[in-house]
């Protein structure tokens, strides 16, 4: 990747960045030199090299994107992290504030960068499903929705919607503090969308925006934010 500076989004563009973990693993040394201490002490938890791998990588790449945006070194950018473990950058460029968020499903990774706006991002691999998961991340309704779903499309349509409520938490930046049916979809809206209710309210749920990422045919994912009037711009 050219280490050339990055043109900050404007308030009503999303950057968003994918790539293959797996693919960048010959740059592991590159990357592991870019990482904080901490980072690279995690790194070491990873009982698989696999998952270390991808780890480093990710990060790595990451403080590379993050530095290109602020004018700064991988390793020179400042990340520090809120009362729920969201990552957040404190090196911030003169004239506007790097926000951003980071997903990956196995070897995929996608990264949203935006200027002063909250945002949550998250990629799921179309894999089997428990039929006991979707009791617990679907309210009601979306429950007699997706039971009502021919067999054949119950994967796909189970983690597009996982995507959106995992981006919105994300964008919330209160994890798992909320439950997933916090945010509840209409099953039958498929692409860009808005939530029905958010906490059971339509109102609340009309502040929000959810775009949808096709990172590949096997994956699902979404961008969200508490706000409207913006758009994915896709980078690389």
């Amino acid at each position: 990747m050219s280490s050339s500076p990055l043109t900050p989004p404007t308030m009503q563009e999303v950057h968003v960045w994918q790539w293959d973990l797996d693919a960048c693993g010959s740059h592991f040394d590159r990357y592991w030199e870019m990482l904080s201490e901490q980072e690279r002490e995690r790194a070491g938890n990873f009982h698989f090299d696999l998952h270390r791998c991808r780890y480093v990588t990710g990060r790595g790449k990451l403080r590379q994107i993050l530095g290109r945006y602020a004018a700064l070194s991988a390793r020179a950018v400042a990340l520090e992290y809120g009362p729920e473990g969201k990552p957040f950058c404190t090196s911030h460029p003169a004239g506007w504030r790097i926000c951003f968020n980071l997903s990956h499903s196995e070897n995929t990774a996608a990264l949203a960068v935006s200027s002063g706006l909250e945002v949550g991002i998250d990629v799921e691999h179309i894999r089997p499903i428990e039929e006991s998961i979707p009791l617990e991340v679907f309210s009601a309704q979306e429950r007699e929705q997706f039971d009502a779903l021919p067999s054949a499309e119950r994967q796909t349509i189970f983690f597009e919607t996982w995507a959106r409520k995992e981006a919105c938490l994300k964008a919330l930046g209160t994890g798992f503090i909320l439950p997933p049916e916090h945010f509840e979809f209409d099953l039958s809206v498929h692409g860009d969308t808005t939530p029905r209710f958010v906490g059971g309210e339509a109102q609340e749920a009309s502040h929000w925006c959810i775009r949808s990422l096709s990172p590949s045919a096997t994956c699902a994912g979404a961008v969200a934010a508490r706000h409207h009037g913006w758009s994915i711009i896709e980078m690389n």
